[in-house]
């Protein structure tokens, strides 16, 4: 399923990992999605909304209660009532203020200044509420569907 957001295309879909061959493991199946930079349907996985917003998404927001606590938290700063929200997952650390919101690898501290609030890692609060919205769709409906 490709969704659009304005100019930005987001597909996402269930991705099914294989096992390990010759173990009795079942293949593991989990939502994912990509952000898709122009019409062609090409995908450029190094391209920043990949790396980071898809890549937080897909780790951190794969749950739609998740995705529904982190947009009321957004609105919150949209409207004045919140400065900011820190949202801390396994992948991903995300700092969400009005004017930006700052991912960074949660492996990788404040102390860490060379690889600490990156630009590349940074996108307005607006992209990043247009691609979750996108997500938290996605996830309620495959839900709906009882697709795993």
């Amino acid at each position: 399923m490709t969704t659009r957001c304005h100019a930005m295309p987001l597909r996402c879909f269930t991705e099914e990992q294989a096992p390990v061959p010759g173990t009795a493991a079942q293949p593991v199946r989990y939502p994912a999605c990509e952000w898709v930079g122009d019409d062609s349907g090409a995908v450029d996985h190094r391209h920043p909304l990949n790396q980071f917003v898809c890549s937080w998404l897909t780790s951190d927001m794969a749950e739609v209660s998740r995705c529904d606590e982190v947009l009321h938290a957004m609105v919150q700063i949209e409207d004045g009532t919140r400065q900011e929200w820190f949202a801390d997952g396994d992948a991903f650390q995300v700092d969400l203020q009005i004017q930006d919101v700052q991912f960074n690898p949660s492996h990788v501290g404040p102390e860490d200044a060379a690889y600490w609030n990156q630009p590349e890692g940074r996108f307005t609060l607006a992209e990043v509420k247009a691609l979750l919205r996108l997500w938290r769709d996605f996830l309620a409906e495959s839900a709906r569907l009882n697709i795993p």
